[in-house]
């Protein structure tokens, strides 16, 4: 499962998306657990994932001056979860500010695919450094806690 988790940041830090694309399960889903954000609530399957979630980030982001999730630890494995701290380093768009940003991720791992992930961040840092006045990403649906639980979580 840690092997997954350590791909899944790899693909990211390395902008590899063919294996990213390998590791996502097809009925992954992404959970952001805040509300009134660019990225708020639930967004399910991996086809939402790829042609919205990714581009909405990744549009806002001058990727030599940018690295995400440039190093990451996994703190703690239960069962099919992994939960990990991950860091970025750089800068989202030229000038700053610096977009450091520190994720708390919540993976749940199935059959070898990344099934659902719960990503917790800073905010008020991403809406300085990363978004600024990009439109918010509907999500599928509202972020609750009844939600994760029909998740697995």
């Amino acid at each position: 499962m840690e092997a997954i988790v350590d791909q899944f940041y790899t693909a990211i830090r390395t902008g590899a998306t063919e294996q990213l694309y390998n590791i996502i399960h097809e009925d992954f889903v992404l959970t952001c657990p805040t509300r009134d954000h660019v990225l708020s609530g639930v967004y399910q399957g991996k086809t939402r994932f790829f042609n919205d979630v990714l581009p909405h980030v990744f549009g806002c982001v001058e990727s030599t001056a940018m690295v995400f999730c440039a190093d990451h630890r996994v703190v703690c494995r239960a069962g099919d979860v992994v939960v990990a701290l991950a860091q970025n380093e750089g800068f989202a768009r030229g000038g700053g500010p610096e977009y450091n940003q520190v994720y708390v991720h919540i993976f749940r791992v199935l059959d070898g695919q990344v099934r659902s992930l719960v990503e917790v961040f800073d905010t008020a840092l991403a809406d300085r450094a990363l978004w600024g006045d990009v439109a918010d990403l509907a999500p599928d649906e509202p972020f609750s806690l009844a939600g994760l639980a029909a998740q697995g979580f």
